[in-house]
């Protein structure tokens, strides 16, 4: 092989290898997101349908409200300037007993319906961690030293207003 085409080749293997671009593509985390409040109801959306599953009794309770943070380091290798919606609640009404059988509900649930399990610590601690393989929320559930359980759901790095700061 010439030495051209052999340029030729490292060249075209190098660009597909790296993603390059001609400069019209967006980096990643410079695109618009869903804004703060709609990243606040999809994280209570995914909330509500897990708790769909479980047994007539369960009743959420409200751990902080709605929080926000800083994507201080975020995944995806964006811009620092978007932040993270969360939401938490105990899950009240149901029997410290029935844990096991709950989180296993949730499970079946989660993995039945596009979520990818993050994190999964049982038999030895209660705690269960997936993520929506579409639109990548995070949500989980876990038994505090009490036996209480509690289920949260997170959002991506948004940027508050929908659109990347100027």
């Amino acid at each position: 092989m010439n030495r051209r085409i052999a340029a030729a080749c490292v060249t075209s293997l190098a660009l597909v290898l790296t993603g390059c671009t001609s400069g019209t593509g967006q980096k990643t985390g410079t695109e618009e997101t869903i804004t703060e409040d709609e990243a606040a109801d999809k994280a209570q959306e995914h909330i509500d349908n897990a708790t769909a599953v479980l047994p007539d009794g369960a009743e959420l309770e409200d751990r902080n409200g709605v929080t926000t943070a800083s994507c201080d380091d975020p995944t995806d290798g964006g811009p620092k300037e978007r932040v993270t919606v969360s939401v938490n609640y105990w899950i009240r009404g149901l029997a410290v007993e029935d844990n096991e059988a709950n989180v296993d509900l949730l499970h079946e649930y989660w993995t039945a319906n596009g979520y990818q399990v993050l994190t999964d610590s049982r038999p030895d601690d209660l705690y269960v961690s997936v993520g929506h393989e579409e639109d990548s929320f995070v949500v989980s559930v876990q038994e505090s030293n009490q036996g209480s359980l509690s289920m949260s759901a997170a959002s991506p790095c948004v940027w508050p207003d929908g659109e990347p700061s100027s």
